[in-house]
């Protein structure tokens, strides 16, 4: 039997499930892998807070960098969950210390992942992540392991499951979106301060790790282009299902022409696309590679359980003396590739036009589309949204269109005096 000793710094929702399963499955684990899992120390805010795991028999530490200091611990495993501070020392000191490191914190790894994991490799030990990305879906060692000989093409999906939980309410009990956020709230879906979820922040993180493991990129968080789903009206959850199609908050990382794009946006997904029918808090994602047109992954993306079993998963990789970097790629391969202008990308659009219902209007506003040389494959008027401000909504589907040629149309159509509301840019998605 080989002995593994454990220290857990963050006893919250994510740390108590992790020592309940290690506990509660101790002698399978035993059995199905000759490993004891063996948690020497623990460290939290409050010593005495109810958990639904037991921690007595276990060293507490107040301060949890001196959980570096019990003997023989081999992993430590972080779930403080800040972007610098203690979360980076604690880290940084394990790893200096020649401890593995386990975390979830995909803001962290984000940010300041360059150092940390050229630490790790110095000191040949591991930092691995999969609770960090996608909860329990285990995309980073399918990543690492089984489709690591095949070219990664690309990489999409719902990174966030706040976001697909507030998108799937609006659309299913025709609520705004600050009705469904108040709702995500109260049920522990959206914090109280939401803006990483709701501005795509929190995507754009985890983009950010799985564009280094599939293409090599060095670990940089300013590649990233994202937007978020606080903009989004129910009116064009309607239309987008008038189009056969659905809104989801996408992030997409890819090469084009050399360059890096890591972009996290509202999408209209047509619907028969696996990744229009991901509802909920669940997380889904697609890799295209050079052997595999469509590897889909779906599952829980959150949650003690969820995330629990990613942590045990890297427990198990650790314990088995992987030879597989951290990253998939020494830190010295890495490529510093430049950011793709987004404005030069090229994509069919949906945009909603709110004008004054007066005779002519739709024929200006085509003509400024031509000008640019947009062509217009779907238009809709729909009389029936009138209001009483005499308003009319317009909505027209573009062909594929560069983003810079359609921005000169959109600044021109927005000088008019029949215009009445900032005109709605959503991208829609290349299998449209």
């Amino acid at each position: 039997m080989k002995n593994i000793n454990i220290c857990i710094a963050g006893l919250g929702t994510v740390g108590s499930n992790v020592i309940l399963s290690l506990n509660e499955n101790n002698d399978y684990i035993k059995s199905k892998t000759n490993l004891s899992f063996n948690i020497l120390g623990v460290s939290a805010k409050n010593k005495f807070k109810k958990r639904i795991c037991d921690i007595k028999n276990f060293t507490w530490c107040e301060n949890p960098l001196d959980l570096l200091n019990i003997k023989d611990c081999n992993i430590l495993i972080e779930l403080i969950g800040e972007e610098k501070g203690l979360s980076f020392d604690l880290v940084k000191q394990a790893l200096e210390k020649k401890i593995h490191v386990v975390t979830a914190n995909k803001a962290l790894l984000a940010m300041n992942g360059s150092e940390l994991f050229k630490i790790a490799e110095h000191n040949n030990v591991l930092l691995l992540y999969e609770a960090a990305v996608a909860g329990g879906i285990p995309i980073i060692k399918s990543i690492k392991n089984s489709i690591y000989l095949d070219k990664i093409n690309k990489i999409s999906g719902i990174l966030n499951g706040t976001t697909n939980f507030i998108l799937t309410e609006m659309e299913k009990f025709n609520l705004d979106f600050q009705e469904v956020l108040k709702r995500a709230q109260s049920k522990g879906y959206a914090e109280a301060d939401p803006t990483n979820d709701i501005e795509g922040i929190d995507s754009a993180h985890k983009l950010t790790l799985l564009s280094t493991l599939c293409f090599g990129s060095e670990i940089n968080f300013k590649n990233n282009k994202f937007s978020g789903i606080g903009n989004i009206h129910i009116e064009d959850i309607h239309n987008a299902k008038k189009l056969g199609c659905r809104i989801k908050l996408i992030s997409e990382s890819q090469i084009i022409e050399g360059k890096i794009i890591n972009v996290t946006e509202p999408r209209l997904i047509k619907i028969e696309n696996p990744l229009a029918n991901v509802d909920g808090v669940i997380n889904a994602i697609n890799v295209e590679t050079k052997h595999l047109q469509s590897l889909f992954y779906a599952g829980e993306g959150a949650g003690g359980k969820a995330t629990a079993s990613a942590i045990i998963s890297d427990l198990f990789e650790i314990s088995n003396n992987s030879k597989s970097l951290s990253l998939g790629y020494k830190i010295s391969e890495l490529i510093s590739f430049q950011s793709f202008d987004l404005m030069e990308k090229i994509s069919p659009y949906y945009l909603r036009i709110v004008s004054k219902d007066l005779t002519g209007v739709l024929s200006k506003i085509t003509s400024f589309l031509n000008e640019s040389g947009i062509s217009i494959e779907t238009i809709l008027q729909i009389p029936e949204n009138q209001n009483n401000n005499n308003s009319i909504p317009i909505i027209i589907v573009t062909h594929d269109t560069k983003k810079s040629s359609l921005m000169i149309a959109l600044e021109k159509i927005e000088k008019q005096e029949f215009i009445l509301e900032k005109i709605v840019l959503i991208n829609m998605d290349k299998n449209y």
